[in-house]
């Protein structure tokens, strides 16, 4: 292996490979593409990935019974929320997402198995690109030229 490797340049070209081509998988007997998603659905994902609900403190206890338990905890709901962050994502189109995301949710949720549930909605979250979409609107924000200035004494 090489010792001068740049894992980072690795990343981002990986990033850029699924921002452009999708990624695809299969769910059942049906295979499934998952894309950059636009806007609109980036505002779908963002409400999803914000309602998951994990107590980190919890799971880093030096408690096994306390990890156990929050372990538990967390399943169900964040299964089923990080099934409809992939419905959103496949379906990518708002009377898509506001029709069908139910019905995939479901779908995935009892076709897709936890590590690959897990794998995609990683991959949903860097295929989102939301680093460089909120360096952009921070960008932007600095740059306002119509911006009201302060009227000083």
């Amino acid at each position: 292996m090489e010792e001068n490797f740049d894992y980072i340049a690795a990343e981002v070209q990986q990033q850029q490979v699924l921002l452009d081509k999708g990624l695809t998988f299969k769910a059942g007997r049906k295979e499934y593409l998952i894309e950059q998603p636009y806007l609109g659905t980036l505002d779908y994902l963002a409400a999803e990935l914000l309602r998951l609900d994990v107590d980190l403190k919890k799971l880093e206890s030096k408690e096994s019974l306390e990890i156990f338990e929050e372990q538990k905890r967390i399943v169900a709901p964040n299964a089923r929320r990080c099934a409809r962050i992939v419905a959103i994502a496949v379906l990518n189109k708002k009377w898509k997402i506001r029709f069908l995301t139910e019905y995939y949710a479901q779908k995935f949720l009892w076709s897709v198995k936890p590590s690959d549930l897990m794998k995609l909605t990683s991959i949903i979250l860097r295929a989102s690109n939301l680093t460089d979409f909120s360096a952009s609107i921070a960008l932007l924000s600095v740059n306002r030229t119509t911006a009201p200035q302060a009227i000083e004494d």
